[in-house]
């Protein structure tokens, strides 16, 4: 977490009597980016208090994808989007059977569950071997997280019998699971073939601690999300325990207890349909009425167990939030109308996006930027969470990231200014929320929601990802609405409203003000690739040092020249822009990216990939992973790539980033030299192998 800065006792009187001057200051240094009447009119109107009503009533429903929870929480974001003034209002259905494909994404079936509850029974009379309920340990009803997604239902009474992780052959040496349930420690998807398929057991009972943190397994009666695999459909089910009632188990049977256990299931998937929400505030501009055909997203995902408050009732109610301050502020001719258009969706998380991209093409190809909300709300003092502001992978340049950035910086600032001397400009501050600093973390590029679909090289739309990290409540029965701050919410939903408005009317006229803002932010990303450099310098790894720097002014000249799609780059700005950079790489001792690292070193290094027209989407989707899936029919193994760690990222970063990187123009060498920059120096043998492997399964061709 970002230290905040410690007050001198000496000071706290002068800034108790120079509080009206600190708020004097603020407006010194004016908003970024926006003009002062447009930021008070965003930051007056947005309402922490109405996002957390939303995240009360989305908590309801226990969101699976496709599920009638699923139905019931779309149905009611329907209402309010319609509600807040939106236009265009649709659900969007899309057929998931498991055999329908968008791209990448298998569709995954529904999944509903009418019932499930697991029992501790004890011995009925005495002789008769019969046994009887005695203690509930898991109700669907009461906390539908208990049943593991993906479930099928029966009826079992058996033994319990424990085979520690579950996952090795190791585990089931000595003990006969079948017919029995199996207490397990890890995810029920993971132990599953051995135990089930192998092994014959009946069901699984896990307590499995995902999502690893400073906190993790402190809390002992948290009971945590689980699945099972989606294919094959599993043929039985999985119950979630917490660690307490694990431990418990696993005493008692090893001082030779016989725990005995009833569960009944009624739960499976079905043919369903993902359904979509989706709104839009039109663009206007009589100038160019081409400009309201862009469009600027707002993103989020709606899925989730119940009750899912910060994950992720919380980012769909924060761009519900933004988007209904934004048609509010227009309606009432506050604020001119956005001249792009300015759309929200609100589908399942990534396999939700994967399957809207693919199906509603159109909707990539008007996208010129996408603001993207999962977790956003946790109040720090009960989750533990850090809010940030995170960047657009390297592989896609964008002046974007400084855009939200530049609103990031302003915030941290006048927040901090309020909680360290109670007054500010603009405390954002809700009646109803708490009043400290919301010290945004300003991030690079990290994995983990639908960001990561729209930034990806099928669809490149620069996406900047709102979210919290840590909260050690996520994925539990404890991710609860008395967790989340009104103030956080409304400060997401201010980021984003001030974020998409201004990338919504950004014109010629803007530009010049957006260049400074650029400028200032290449300095400090220069700065951390020197340090990273003098890293590479100090390990022996000079050339690569030389390569990382290449990277990083190759880089900030693709951020000034992606305006370009915005607004055009006058010649003037484009000569300081180039004189700025070549001064910079200069003082850097860098040649400025004008050459490629290295030459190609043999015939596949020199290889060039374009991508091919389908499938489109990352090859990692939810619930399925086309890659090797489809490698494996081929009899191909997984690539190596996928297990190198680097020095700034490990596998799945670096499998995304050089499939990124493939644009038809980089050589297999040159692929191989920037994703090193970005992540860290790997062998030019494992990119090769990962590309070939990628154009053997149809993803790539030369």
């Amino acid at each position: 977490m970002t230290r905040m800065r410690r007050i001198a006792p000496s000071l706290v009187l002068s800034l108790v009597v120079l509080a009206p001057l600190a708020a004097q200051e603020a407006y010194e240094e004016p908003p970024p980016l926006l003009a002062e009447p447009l930021m008070r009119a965003l930051a007056g109107e947005v309402s922490g208090t109405a996002a957390k009503r939303t995240v009360q009533d989305l908590t309801l429903s226990h969101r699976q994808r496709g599920s009638r929870g699923f139905h019931a929480a779309s149905q009611w974001i329907l209402e309010r989007v319609k509600e807040a003034g939106l236009s265009n209002v649709e659900v969007i259905s899309l057929p998931a059977d498991g055999t329908v494909f968008y791209g990448t994404q298998r569709s995954r079936p529904a999944w509903d569950a009418d019932f499930a509850e697991l029992w501790e029974q004890a011995p009925g009379e005495s002789g008769k071997g019969n046994w009887i309920d005695a203690r509930r340990i898991a109700s669907w009803e009461a906390r539908p997280i208990t049943l593991a997604e993906d479930s099928a239902g029966g009826e079992v009474a058996a033994d319990l019998v424990d085979a520690g992780a579950g996952t090795d052959e190791r585990d089931y040496q000595g003990k006969d699971v079948r017919g029995k349930l199996v207490l397990v420690s890890a995810p029920p998807g993971a132990a599953y073939a051995l135990a089930v398929d192998r092994h014959g057991a009946a069901g699984l009972v896990s307590s499995a601690q995902n999502q690893r943190t400073a906190w993790w397994g402190e809390d002992e009666t948290l009971v945590r999300w689980g699945h099972l695999d989606t294919f094959p459909a599993p043929k039985t089910f999985a119950f979630m325990v917490s660690l307490q009632q694990s431990r418990s188990f696993r005493d008692r049977l090893a001082k030779g207890e016989t725990v005995h256990l009833r569960a009944s299931v009624q739960a499976g998937q079905h043919p369903g349909s993902y359904e979509i929400v989706t709104a839009v505030l039109p663009g206007v501009d009589p100038s160019d009425p081409a400009l309201a055909s862009q469009e600027i997203v707002f993103s989020c995902h709606l899925d989730h167990q119940r009750p899912g408050a910060n994950d992720n009732a919380s980012g769909c109610a924060a761009i519900l939030e933004a988007g209904r301050t934004l048609a509010k502020l227009v309606r009432e001719k506050r604020i001119p109308p956005p001249r792009r258009t300015v759309r929200l969706v609100f589908p399942p998380e990534i396999e939700g996006t994967i399957s809207l991209l693919n199906a509603r093409p159109e909707l990539a190809a008007r996208a010129r930027a996408v603001i993207h909300m999962d977790m956003v709300g946790g109040d720090p003092e009960i989750t533990k969470a850090v809010f940030h502001v995170t960047r657009s992978p390297r592989s896609l340049p964008t002046f974007v990231n400084d855009v939200s950035e530049a609103f990031g910086r302003f915030v941290n600032t006048e927040t901090y200014a309020y909680a360290a001397t109670g007054a500010a400009a603009y405390p954002l501050a809700d009646p109803e929320g708490g009043k400290r600093a919301l010290q945004a973390d300003l991030s690079d590029y990290t994995e983990g929601s639908d960001h990561e679909v729209w930034t990806e090289g099928s669809f490149r739309v620069p996406a900047i990802y709102f979210n919290d990290w840590p909260d050690r409540y996520i994925h539990t029965h404890a991710d609860a609405v008395a967790n989340l701050d009104a103030t956080k919410l409304l400060r997401a939903a201010f980021l984003g409203a001030a974020s998409a408005y201004y990338l919504a009317q950004l014109g010629p006229e803007e530009v010049p003000a957006l260049w400074q803002v650029i400028r200032r932010h290449a300095l400090e990303r220069t700065a951390a690739a020197l340090a990273r450099r003098d890293r590479l310098r100090a390990g022996g790894q000079a050339a690569e040092g030389e390569n990382l720097l290449r990277f990083q002014f190759a880089y900030e000249w693709a951020v000034v020249e992606s305006i370009a799609p915005f607004a055009p780059l006058p010649a003037a700005l484009r000569s300081e822009a180039g004189s700025f950079l070549a001064g910079l790489a200069g003082l850097a001792g860098s040649g400025g990216g004008a050459a490629p690292a290295t030459a190609a070193g043999s015939p596949e290094e020199a290889v060039v990939y374009h991508r091919a027209a389908a499938p489109r989407g990352p090859m990692v989707g939810f619930g399925y992973d086309y890659l090797k899936d489809r490698a494996g029919r081929l009899g191909l193994p997984v690539p190596r790539l996928l297990d190198q760690a680097g020095l700034w990222g490990t596998g799945a970063e670096y499998g995304y980033e050089a499939l990124n990187l493939v644009d038809g123009r980089r050589t297999v060498r040159q692929v191989r030299d920037d994703l090193a920059a970005i992540l860290g120096p790997v062998p030019v043998e494992l990119v090769i192998e990962y590309l070939r492997t990628l154009a053997r399964i149809g993803v790539l061709a030369r």
